[in-house]
């Protein structure tokens, strides 16, 4: 019992790192995710029930146990097959459909043999004493399977040597138990063999020049190299978080003080232009550390908040990164503690490929940037969306709106393409004029987004 809910529950702390790289994570995907665990555990006890009462329940719960270790060791390899084929979809259809086809049927196997083991545990004396403990077995599982999961397993190795883990759980389990019930078939012990095994089969796609791979606290951490970039030739390094079509940083390892992105770009074109005499800059976002080494090298001091160690590590290892800017940490609860007033402040934050975190677009967050800037200071956001009925882009326009006197967007193209807008809060007006390949687009007005009142389904 102690096993089985301690993997259960350590499955499910691996959900949303298999699925946010693909379809974000938000309280959707939580929300999502627990119902189809206890959807499935609720049929999984049902069946339980019914087959712990069969003469013939030991031999059911031998071959499930089997099943249930071959479908849990191929959840990476599923999940890099399938996975590809559901992007297509929205948010919250594809965080559904891709945690039924991952989780689903191992879910429902393992509930029915916890179910099985329960009824085995009061065959002998049911006596509420035995109840407690067993009940308190499954309970402490279950703590332990999400204490360890989270912070171990998680942060110190990488998600398939957490499912390996896990499946490897299972098989010693499955040993000692069956063992006890003399009822252990050596041939088929290749079975959770290969079980355990599974979760390290490469995928050869995704696997191609791939140089670094780390899972952290908040990231599937991945470097790439490739000897070419949108059609120029060079040695380039790039970060990934878990998706391919996605890149967070990208660098030429010949020219590494080149900002290769777009958006980087106009972010150095925004603060060259408009508060050239900056002295003081925080950012919130580290990235590779192109920004970070670009800024650091022209401005007296440079403070930069990142939430994760992980991509701090990468960028020092494999893009260069040498400065001591950065501070690990929330980056509205660091800029808070700032004493001393900023020229700019930067946010380039995202908790995966493409949202911002809710709590650094919210009117209360805007307000504490506008506190920490000096009267002619600049905020400039990077975010993804379209200029033109995209509502999320629409209430960051309004909420900014309401903080500063003057606002900003700029698009570089055709309003209705997704794309890297540039967003400038400033008290005093600026001329746009100065910033070559970017237009100012005007956007229809939004919700206003607060910490208390976060409506929109993109921020949550």
């Amino acid at each position: 019992m102690f096993i089985v809910s301690f993997v259960l529950m350590g499955l499910e702390m691996t959900a949303t790192r298999l699925i946010a790289p693909s379809f974000g994570n938000t309280v959707y995907t939580w929300g999502i995710v627990i119902s189809v665990f206890l959807i499935g555990s609720s049929i999984g006890y049902m069946i339980g029930g019914f087959l712990a009462d069969r003469s013939s329940g030991s031999q059911w719960m031998f071959w499930l146990y089997l099943l249930g270790m071959l479908l849990i060791g191929m959840i990476p390899v599923i999940k890099n097959s399938v996975f590809p084929f559901l992007e297509v979809l929205t948010s919250v259809l594809g965080t559904t459909v891709g945690v039924l086809i991952l989780y689903f049927i191992p879910n429902i196997l393992f509930s029915i043999i916890a179910t099985m083991l329960m009824k085995d545990g009061l065959e002998e004396v049911v006596t509420g004493k035995v109840i407690g403990n067993l009940h308190t077995s499954s309970a402490l599982g279950s703590v332990l399977g999400t204490l360890v999961t989270t912070f171990l397993l998680i942060p110190f190795t990488d998600i398939h040597t957490v499912i390996a883990t896990l499946v490897g759980m299972l098989f010693v389990a499955f040993l000692i138990y069956f063992y006890l019930h003399k009822k252990i078939k050596i041939l088929l012990l290749f079975l959770p063999t290969i079980s355990v095994l599974l979760p390290f089969v490469p995928d050869n796609l995704s696997s191609f020049g791939l140089l670094y791979e780390e899972t952290s606290l908040y990231h599937d951490i991945q470097v790439y190299e490739t000897d070419e970039f949108e059609g120029v030739p060079g040695e380039y390094r790039y970060l990934t978080f878990g998706n391919d079509d996605t890149i967070q940083g990208i660098m030429n390892m010949e020219a590494p003080e080149t900002l290769l992105l777009e958006y980087t770009q106009h972010i150095w074109e925004v603060v060259d232009s408009f508060a050239a005499n900056s002295d003081r800059i925080f950012m919130v976002g580290h990235g590779i550390g192109s920004l970070t080494s670009k800024f650091e090298s022209e401005i007296e001091e440079v403070r930069v908040a990142e939430l994760d160690k992980g991509v701090l590590e990468a960028s020092k290892k494999y893009f260069l990164y040498k400065g001591n800017s950065v501070e690990i940490g929330d980056g509205r609860k660091i800029l808070q503690e700032q004493s001393k007033l900023f020229d700019v402040i930067v946010l380039d934050a995202y908790h995966d490929t493409r949202q911002i975190p809710f709590h650094l677009i919210t009117q209360e967050f805007f307000t504490l940037t506008k506190e920490k800037l000096q009267d002619d200071g600049l905020l400039v956001i990077n975010a993804i969306g379209r200029p033109k009925d995209d509502l999320l882009i629409e209430s960051m326009y309004t909420t900014i709106k309401s903080v500063y006197q003057e606002m900003y967007i700029l698009a570089e193209r055709d309003e209705d393409e997704l794309q890297n807008l540039i967003f400038i809060g400033a008290n005093d007006p600026l001329d746009m004029k100065k910033i070559e390949g970017l237009n100012d687009v005007e956007v229809k007005e939004g919700e206003l987004i607060l910490d208390g009142n976060t409506k929109l389904m993109n921020l949550n």
